[in-house]
């Protein structure tokens, strides 16, 4: 019996071709199921991804004696309360002098009124009119008024601070455009140096006016002007107390 032999047609050919690739097709969505969670997607993998955290940031402290500076310092005060803010920021350690740390005292007044004034210079011809502690300084500086007998006149404040052991002529300066024709008014100072007495420092003077028609003095009636120059006691911060403030300053670092 012979054989049947069926020649291919192209249509039946391109079928064929057509069912291997849908096969094909088929087999590559298979494995690829296979290969991920059933159901899941790729939005829902990054939804279940955990967010990453973020960068953490270290402070850095340094300190003065890291960079070979002197750790202990002296702060001065005027009392003796230290308020949170000077402690977490403590000011830098620097001697100022304000009109708050120096007063004076004296032990005399002067004239309160023009009338005394000149009842004072009709008497001396030249008396103190006024004496005051610059500001943010420790110079004092005092005002005379003098009678113009004439033209050259010369006058002096002499002063001591060992109680007239030893003294020294200070000459005072004419103050421009001061004269009424019948009053000059000069003016001289003088400055503090350290050390200073810790119940305060004495000075005492007395005032000299030099004319061509003689010498004349003022006194304080035969007391002399005396005042005593202060400087507030301070309270200075022990190194525990210094250690204490780094401490702080630490923690308030690591706490910002």
């Amino acid at each position: 019996m012979e054989g049947l032999y069926i020649q291919a047609t192209e249509e039946d050919e391109v079928m064929m071709e057509h069912e291997e690739q849908e096969k094909s097709r088929e087999q590559d969505e298979g494995r690829i199921k296979a290969c991920s969670p059933a159901g899941s997607t790729e939005e829902e993998a990054d939804e279940d991804s955990e967010p990453e955290p973020p960068p953490i940031i270290r402070r850095k402290v340094s300190f003065a004696d890291a960079f070979g500076l002197n750790l202990v310092s002296v702060k001065e005060f005027d009392n003796a309360e230290v308020t949170d803010s000077e402690m977490i920021n403590p000011p830098e350690m620097e001697e100022t002098l304000s009109s708050e740390e120096f007063y004076m005292s004296c032990l005399f007044t002067v004239p309160s009124s023009p009338e005394e004034l000149d009842q004072h210079l009709e008497l001396q011809m030249i008396e103190l009119e006024s004496i005051e502690l610059l500001p943010r300084s420790t110079t004092l500086r005092g005002i005379i008024r003098v009678v113009n007998l004439c033209y050259n006149k010369w006058v002096y404040a002499r002063i001591t601070v060992d109680r007239w052991n030893s003294y020294f002529d200070l000459l005072a300066e004419y103050v421009p455009g001061s004269s009424d024709r019948k009053t000059d008014r000069f003016t001289f100072t003088y400055t503090f140096v350290p050390p200073f007495e810790r119940e305060g420092t004495r000075v005492e003077f007395c005032l000299r006016y030099e004319t061509s028609v003689g010498t004349f003095w003022a006194n304080n009636r035969e007391m002399n002007y005396v005042l005593f120059f202060h400087q507030k006691e301070h309270y200075v911060l022990k190194p525990c107390c210094l250690l204490l403030i780094r401490s702080l300053i630490h923690v308030a670092l690591l706490a910002g």
